[in-house]
């Protein structure tokens, strides 16, 4: 069997799907996994200023900067992250793209991915309460930027 080295580098250490990049893959599974990868490396930007520098923490961001009540502030050329979270989210519920090679992801990167895509629900859940006037609780993985929310 033909094994290959993946092609797409994560940005960043957060959007990484695969620990150990020198880890080799059949064909059509390595390009399974470099599709994520981009998925993932949109989601988490290098030079991002907010939480984790993920796009379901500056969901969170811009809605506390737009206030209860209001609608979310964006922060970064005019992106609306809670916009980009739910259509990320759908697709990667989907797996839109990701499997069109004909080939599953490996366990690792599906893990990865479903612990994504948990993330985008607690954010988006986490703004929508704020936004209705609640005191919700911080996710737990956004607990150490939590000055940035306010708390």
């Amino acid at each position: 069997m033909n094994l290959r080295k993946l092609a797409v580098p994560a940005t960043t250490l957060e959007a990484r799907l695969i620990q150990n990049p020198e880890t080799r893959f059949p064909r059509e599974q390595a390009l399974a996994v470099d599709a994520a990868q981009i998925v993932m490396n949109d989601l988490y930007k290098e030079g991002g200023d907010y939480g984790d520098k993920s796009s379901a923490f500056m969901a969170m961001k811009e809605q506390f900067e737009g206030g209860v009540g209001n609608p979310p502030k964006p922060l970064k050329d005019g992106t609306l992250h809670a916009n980009k979270c739910r259509q990320y989210k759908k697709g990667l519920e989907n797996k839109k793209g990701l499997e069109r090679h004909g080939s599953s992801l490996p366990s690792e990167a599906q893990q990865r991915i479903d612990r994504e895509i948990q993330k985008i629900t607690e954010a988006l859940q986490w703004a929508d309460e704020y936004y209705d006037g609640n005191d919700p609780e911080i996710p737990k993985w956004a607990k150490p930027w939590k000055d940035q929310l306010g708390k």
